[in-house]
C-alpha cells in the first residue's frame, strides 16, 4: 500500500508541475504497483496513459517498459491477442531495434500459456531464457522465464487431465529441477523488476503440483509449506493467492481427503473470483468441478492419471 500511495503521490505532483516525463513514469509505477496487487483493470488504465506519454515524449525505453506492463495486464484481463501484440512491440523500438528481446519473449509466452497455447508458450519461453543473460545482464535474469515456463507445463498437465487424458509429468520434472538448480547457485533473479518472489512461489507451488501428482506426500507437504512462506511476500491480493488453494487441493484430492477437498476446492474458487485476473477465474471454477467429480477416486486409482 505504501508502494501505491508513494506512486500516487509522484504522479499528482508531475500532473501538477506539467511534467509530462516524470508523469509517464509515475503512471508506469503506479501501473505496476497495481499489477502487482491485481488490480489489472486500474493498473490498464494508467499503463496505457504511460505509453501515450511515452510516445509522446518520444522514449522508447519507456514505452517499451510499459509495453510490457500492458502485455501482463491484458493477458491477465483474458485479452489473448493485444497482450501477444504488446509484448511483440516492447521488443522493438519505434525503428524496429531490439530493446527488450528476452522481456518480450517471456511476456508473449506469458499470453500464449494462458491462451491455451502451451507448445507456442513453451517455444518462446525457451528462446527467453536463451537470450535472458544478454537481455538483462545477468545470468540470474534467466530464472523468470523458467519460472513461467514450469508453470506453463503445469497448466498444460492440468489441461490434460481435465480432458481426460494421462499426463507425462517428466517435462515438468525437468523444468523445476533446473529453476532448483538457479536457485542453489544463488542466480533466481529477474528480468523486468528487482524482486524474484513471484518466481520463487511459482517453483514452490508447481513443485507441490508435481509431488502431489506422483504420490510424493513427504515433498508435497515440504512444498506446500514453502508455498505458506513465500505466499506473505505477495500482496494480500495478489492472484498467486489462489495458487495456494489449489496447491491444497492437489495435496487432498492425491490423498483422497473427501471433506477437505471440497474445501479446498470452494476455496480456490472464492480466493480466484475475488481477483480480476479472468483465465485463473475460468481455470479454478474447471479445477473444482474436476476436483468434485473425482472425490470418490481412491489415491492409487488417481495416480493411474500420470505416465
Amino acid at each position: 500500500m505504501e508502494a501505491r500511495t508513494g506512486a500516487q503521490e509522484v504522479l499528482s505532483a508531475a500532473v501538477v508541475a506539467r511534467n509530462a516525463h516524470l508523469e509517464a513514469g509515475a503512471s508506469l509505477l503506479l501501473s505496476q504497483v497495481l499489477a502487482l496487487q491485481s488490480s489489472f483493470a486500474w493498473g490498464h488504465r494508467f499503463a496505457r496513459r504511460a505509453r501515450e506519454l511515452f510516445t509522446r515524449e518520444q522514449d522508447p525505453d519507456g514505452l517499451s517498459d510499459a509495453m510490457l506492463t500492458l502485455s501482463y495486464l491484458d493477458s491477465a484481463l483474458g485479452n489473448e491477442n493485444l497482450a501477444v501484440r504488446a509484448a511483440e512491440d516492447a521488443a522493438a523500438g519505434a525503428h524496429g531495434i531490439a530493446r527488450r528481446p528476452a522481456a518480450g519473449l517471456n511476456y508473449r509466452g506469458v499470453a500464449a500459456a494462458w491462451g491455451g497455447q502451451y507448445c507456442s508458450a513453451h517455444g518462446v519461453l525457451d528462446a527467453a531464457c536463451e537470450l535472458a543473460p544478454e537481455d538483462a545482464g545477468s545470468r540470474a535474469a534467466v530464472f523468470q522465464p523458467l519460472a513461467n515456463a514450469g508453470f506453463t507445463e503445469v497448466l498444460r498437465c492440468a489441461e490434460m487431465r481435465m480432458r481426460g487424458h494421462r499426463v507425462d509429468l517428466s517435462a515438468l520434472s525437468n523444468l523445476l529441477a533446473r529453476q532448483w538448480a538457479l536457485v542453489k547457485e544463488g542466480a533466481a533473479g529477474s528480468l523486468v523488476s528487482g524482486s524474484a518472489d513471484p518466481g520463487l512461489f511459482l517453483l514452490e507451488f508447481a513443485s507441490c503440483f508435481l509431488a502431489s501428482r506422483t504420490g510424493d506426500a513427504e515433498g508435497a507437504d515440504r512444498h506446500y509449506l514453502g508455498c505458506l512462506r513465500r505466499i506473505p511476500r505477495l500482496p494480500e491480493t495478489n492472484w498467486m493467492q489462489a495458487l495456494l488453494w489449489w496447491a491444497r487441493l492437489e495435496r487432498t484430492l492425491s490423498a483422497g481427503e473427501v471433506l477437505e477437498t471440497t474445501v479446498s476446492a470452494a476455496r480456490l474458487v472464492g480466493a480466484a473470483e475475488a481477483g480480476e485476473h479472468v483465465p485463473m477465474k475460468t481455470l479454478a471454477r474447471r479445477l473444482a468441478a474436476e476436483a468434485q467429480a473425482n472425490l470418490a477416486t481412491a489415491p492409487s486409482e488417481y495416480a493411474t492419471w500420470f505416465a
